[in-house]
């Protein structure tokens, strides 16, 4: 699954090759195709990018809203350039006067008004996304504070708690901050939340800068039974609300 920073990243190709212009959009999905005759003549008017969701919003006012979720993928081809991804898998495509720019195999795509997508509880009610510039602190530690009762490592994967953040952030994001993926947020101290937000903006920022795909912030994700790069005891490995996780038994407290 794309995690934040990739999805900023995208967002700002997608910025550089749409916005403004006038675009013919052809939907892939039985669902959506019979909305195409509505959109003739719209313009791309921003792409936006909040947590792993693209919100493109339209000279109509309309939102498109994608989601990758594990499987899909971006790409953006010159016209008359060979596709290298099946056809049939096209969910999306934007075409305009110089460019194809597709996304393949995304299972979640809705054209929304502004309205509906705010009253939507799974997509219109994201966290604080530590990437954006509307980005709050105080609405970080609010929302987390309502989640008192639940493990810390489960918490930074609700994205109406931190929009953006997947299994390598968090786990990485522990690590940094040295507390324990099992540690319920009301043990939490005030210093040790104020740590986890410093390395949430701290590896987002990271990842969202990276042009390859090294990525030297990683340090435990990957690394069960090898020596945690602090005190040297063996990073373990364990499941967490289904998704793998890593940590330090001795560092991560």
């Amino acid at each position: 699954m794309a995690e934040g920073p990739l999805v900023h990243r995208y967002a700002r190709r997608l910025r550089s090759l749409l916005r403004g212009k006038e675009v013919l959009i052809e939907f892939g999905l039985k669902k959506l195709k019979p909305l195409e005759s509505s959109l003739q003549g719209i313009r791309v008017q921003e792409v936006e990018a909040h947590g792993k969701q693209f919100r493109i919003h339209l000279s109509d006012h309309r939102i498109l809203l994608i989601h990758l979720m594990m499987w899909g993928s971006w790409r953006f081809y010159k016209h008359g350039e060979a596709w290298d991804k099946p056809r049939d898998r096209a969910r999306v495509t934007f075409r305009t006067g110089t460019h194809e720019v597709v996304v393949f195999s995304a299972p979640i795509v809705r054209l929304l008004t502004a309205s509906e997508l705010q009253e939507n509880p799974s997509w219109g009610n994201l966290g604080p996304d530590p990437l954006r510039s509307d980005f709050s602190p105080r609405e970080f530690f609010r929302r987390l504070a309502e989640q008192s009762e639940r493990e810390i490592g489960e918490v930074l994967l609700d994205q109406q708690v931190i929009a953006g953040a997947g299994n390598i952030l968090r786990i990485e994001i522990l690590f940094g901050a040295r507390v324990h993926p099992h540690r319920r947020v009301a043990s939490l101290t005030e210093g040790e939340k104020k740590e986890i937000l410093h390395w949430i903006l701290r590896l987002f920022g990271a990842w969202a800068k990276e042009t390859g795909r090294r990525h030297p912030w990683i340090r435990i994700y990957r690394r069960s039974g090898k020596p945690c790069p602090n005190c040297g005891y063996r990073i373990e490995f364990f499941r967490q609300s289904g998704r793998i996780t890593y940590a330090c038994p001795h560092c991560q407290l």
